[in-house]
């Protein structure tokens, strides 16, 4: 009887997280650049007396490391490996105004005598994305500042006033000030009383078909452990390959702002035992009829 047909592992295609106590899936990565799975033993050797070789081995230590690269940034999986708390938004029209705080003292953004940022009715075309500051200038004047550039261009093109990445000035003192360029609007609230020297942020999202925030580094983050399975690149035969890993723990998900280059995150995780399985992993292959 002939050999049967040699089998080995090619490529790979996919690999699925998902909650070990429900089995549903959480995240899939498609861009991937390699995973390999180190199961490589220590062999722990009895050697002694006048024979240059081993009296015997036994089987050590078996690593259990997986290796993977992602060209992809999917928040769910960014959210596992930095133990992070994911906040998903849905498609806003026109745009967002987010997170309107007081940083020095609290007369900005103040009901009674302060202001409140909107965009302006019919303007969202002009809103430029990024990290705003204002800071009191006097009672009812003030300069804002923009972290970037990145969105100048959009809808109507602004720049920088100067290097200290000002961007336009705004006067509340008797009247609300829209800045058309920008598609904002600095809505008084009351008779204005900024504190000179008081400063506030925002940002502004401009209009999208969805945005997500993640929040990670916090004190007590925990990193939860998950189920892995990887497939295999189907072969031209049709054979699928794939390895099922129950209990696995990782940690880490590096962002590379690289010139003209795609950020890549080397990611480790360790493959554990599971003790309702009774095992650390089931690989699989099915060869087509």
């Amino acid at each position: 009887m002939a050999l049967s047909d040699r089998q080995g592992q090619f490529g790979v295609h996919s690999v699925t997280l998902y909650n070990r106590t429900t089995k549903v899936p959480i995240v899939i990565a498609k861009v991937i650049g390699e995973c390999t799975v180190s199961f490589e033993a220590e062999m722990v050797d009895l050697m002694g007396g006048s024979n240059n070789y081993l009296w015997d081995t036994e089987v050590g230590n078996i690593t259990s490391d997986i290796s993977m690269t992602l060209k992809e940034y999917d928040g769910s999986m960014m959210e596992i490996f930095l133990g992070g708390s994911l906040t998903e938004n849905s498609a806003e029209a026109t745009g967002s105004i987010d997170y309107q705080t007081n940083e020095v003292g609290t007369s900005i953004f103040n009901g009674s005598n302060g202001i409140t940022v909107a965009i302006t009715s019919g303007d969202s075309a002009d809103l430029k994305e990024g990290y705003y500051t204002i800071k009191a200038t006097g009672a009812g004047a003030a300069t804002v500042y923009c972290m970037s550039d990145v969105d100048f261009q959009r809808g109507v093109d602004v720049t920088y006033t100067d290097d200290t990445l000002a961007v336009f000035t705004i006067d509340v003192s008797s009247a609300s000030d829209v800045q058309a360029s920008w598609g904002l609007t600095f809505t008084k609230n009351g008779t204005p009383s900024f504190t000179t020297n008081d400063s506030a942020i925002f940002y502004v999202r401009k209009p999208n078909s969805s945005s997500i925030e993640l929040d990670f580094g916090q004190s007590g983050a925990e990193f939860t452990n998950v189920g892995v399975i990887l497939f295999g690149q189907k072969k031209s035969d049709g054979t699928i390959t794939s390895l099922e890993l129950y209990n696995v723990k990782g940690a880490g998900f590096p962002i590379n702002f690289s010139e003209k280059a795609w950020s890549e995150a080397s990611v480790t995780m360790k493959a554990l035992y599971d003790s309702t399985e009774n095992k650390i992993g089931t690989y699989r292959r099915t060869i087509a009829a």
